[in-house]
């Protein structure tokens, strides 16, 4: 009779791992693949100079690819359309990452991803047996101390057990060894399951996560387009940032001619000169934020010191800028002599630099 009890017992307690098993497996494998994706993304983040930093690193590395490619189309795209530029930009570097270190690297993770949710689980079930057995708990309390537990080191809902919670379990200790015998194959089932979806699907979320990190403002400047440098992107006052550009760069040009303006806007705004908007509203420099809009919400501060990297930029590509603004660079917009000597390797020393 006793024999049969413990039969019946057993094949309880067997049924009940097995469906816990059921919901544990997807669960451990979502798991895993989030945690991949964060050692992933730190990863990249450790091993590209590009992500280790804020913004204004993350676009210093962009002026920099820039320059050594030297494609004027790159340039235009990053000018008028930043923020598509700069997530075009991380996607690419992801996609390189994943390209080069599919191998060991993705390996490695995976392995210590899988070890460590193993201890995790293997722990909560002797945890909760420890204190289920002192206790003379019921199914649904060793359940609940089970997954407290685990805590936030596994997706996983309680809610997801109730169908099982009022199952009558009285051998705890038989419990254990059955949780712990399933533990193996479970995870080599987690493995398998891994193994079989296309790493390549992290791909955005990687993205995503780093453009969230690597985002802020990305209003810019109505003259120059110089983009604000708040790492904030809905921050409160004034937009601004520590270097603006020749105005050309956007297409500015002297009124009625074809003459580009050359000049940067912090070295204008200390100026008497004036600019003058489509609707022939004439407004000094030093005055510009009575221009409402995008205006009123710039900080220029007058300073006369400038980057060589943008003079380098006009000089080198004014051909280009010519053609697709329809403009010169003649007469008050003539490019200084001094902007030609500006080198590549000059830009590229400078930004170092910084």
């Amino acid at each position: 009779m006793s024999f049969k009890i413990f039969c019946q017992g057993a094949t309880s307690i067997t049924s009940f791992v097995d469906f816990l098993w059921q919901k544990l497996t997807p669960a451990v494998s979502d798991t895993i693949w989030g945690n991949m994706s964060l050692k992933i993304t730190g990863d990249i983040q450790a091993t590209c100079p590009a992500f280790n930093g804020n913004r204004a690193n993350l676009e210093k590395h962009i002026l920099i690819s820039l320059a050594e490619e030297e494609n004027f189309d790159s340039y235009w795209q990053y000018i008028h359309n930043p923020e598509s530029f700069f997530r075009t930009y991380i996607r690419n570097k992801t996609t390189k990452y994943f390209s080069v270190n599919r191998g060991k690297n993705i390996k490695t993770f995976l392995k210590t991803s899988l070890e460590d949710i193993k201890s995790a689980i293997l722990s909560a079930i002797h945890e909760s047996t420890a204190v289920a057995k002192n206790k003379s708990s019921t199914a649904s309390e060793w359940l609940d101390l089970f997954c407290d537990y685990l805590g936030n080191k596994l997706i996983f809902p309680r809610r997801d057990l109730i169908s099982i919670e009022h199952q009558e379990i009285k051998d705890m200790e038989f419990l254990k060894e059955a949780m712990s015998a399933a533990l193996d194959p479970a995870m080599k089932k987690v493995e398998e399951i891994f193994s079989s979806r296309n790493i390549d699907e992290m791909i955005p979320e990687i993205e995503k996560t780093l453009s969230e990190h690597l985002c802020g403002c990305w209003k810019q400047c109505p003259f120059c387009k110089a983009i604000c440098t708040n790492t904030i992107p809905k921050h409160d006052g004034d937009h601004s940032v520590p270097f603006h550009r020749p105005q050309a760069i956007n297409g500015w040009h002297q009124y009625k001619s074809e003459h580009f303006v050359i000049d940067c806007c912090t070295s204008l705004v200390a100026s008497d000169s004036s600019f003058i908007l489509r609707d022939d509203q004439i407004f000094l420099y030093k005055k510009y934020r009575q221009a409402g809009e995008d205006f009123a919400t710039w900080s220029i501060t007058p300073d006369s010191s400038t980057q060589p990297y943008w003079k380098w930029f006009v000089s080198h590509f004014r051909s280009k800028l010519e053609e697709n603004y329809e403009k010169k660079f003649t007469n008050l917009g003539k490019i200084p002599d001094e902007w030609a000597k500006i080198t590549k390797q000059d830009v590229l020393n400078d930004l170092n630099k910084q």
